[in-house]
């Protein structure tokens, strides 16, 4: 539909222009990209998503769909579907000099949880709340360096996250985070310091009077391999992934604390 609009209006202006200057012409062509993006745009959402293929060395098989998701995301909504965990759907919007976000989604709580799925190294997160969503309201900003999250649920949930920058710039950044929920009684807290293609994780969490801590460290040797390297309290041994990464697509291969080794083709759309 947009496609005939433009066309039929390009030939109603050319009719009209013949004889018009470069320069004329020169502001039709503005006039007219401008349209065809106000036009792309309008109502529309834009679709993305990703899907993941690994192999266990343990049963010794290809399967699919273990990080699965299709998202619809708008001006102020999203709504995507996931194969491996609870489906968000939320709008945001401003209010009194604040964002806002209302619907289904995760409630702040470490970095850990906070890493999208097809963001992440490791095909497992460190601890935490696994990717549980809940429904709720969350408002949030950042002044000064500080950053700040306040959840609450249907359940009454409460959960906060805040985060300051203690050094940034000059090539070497520390930040600290800090992050409560009362719905399973956990508090966490977190340093996380990164310098060039260096970065270091470490999170200490009290989740329903169990202590674990996690140290998470990678680097990225150019713009396409990564090694990184994860220990937690309740691992007997260290995990380790190494992973390449070019246009859209990602091989990760990695051990995890049972020991097996997976091979996993994360694609995204």
């Amino acid at each position: 539909m947009n496609k005939l609009v433009l066309s039929a209006l390009a030939a109603t202006v050319a009719m009209g222009t013949t004889y018009a200057s470069e320069g004329e012409w020169a502001g039709l062509d503005a006039e007219l990209n401008t349209l065809t993006t106000a036009l792309d745009n309008h109502g529309g959402p834009s679709v993305s998503g990703y899907l993941e293929a690994g192999y266990n060395s343990d049963s010794e098989a290809w399967q699919s769909g273990s990080r699965a998701n299709v998202a619809l995301t708008g001006s102020n909504y999203h709504v995507d579907i996931s194969g491996s965990e609870d489906t968000d759907a939320y709008v945001t919007f401003e209010m009194a000099g604040m964002n806002w976000q209302m619907g289904t989604f995760m409630a702040p709580g470490t970095g850990a949880d906070a890493e999208a799925e097809n963001d992440r190294v490791f095909s497992t997160r460190n601890f935490g709340d696994s990717g549980d969503r809940s429904n709720g309201l969350m408002t949030g900003g950042d002044m000064s360096g500080i950053g700040w999250q306040v959840f609450i649920g249907d359940d009454t949930t409460l959960a906060a996250r805040v985060t300051y920058d203690v050094m940034s710039g000059d090539g070497m950044n520390l930040s600290v985070a800090y992050s409560m929920d009362d719905s399973d009684d956990s508090t966490a807290i977190e340093a996380n310091v990164s310098s060039g293609p260096f970065s270091v994780n470490y999170t200490m969490q009290d989740d329903d009077g169990v202590d674990d801590t996690c140290l998470t460290a990678g680097y990225a040797v150019n713009d396409t391999w990564g090694v990184a390297i994860r220990q937690t309290d309740n691992a007997d041994t260290m995990d380790w992934a190494v992973t390449y990464g070019e246009g859209g697509t990602r091989w990760t291969i990695e051990t995890l604390d049972d020991g097996d080794l997976t091979v996993g083709l994360l694609v995204n759309f």
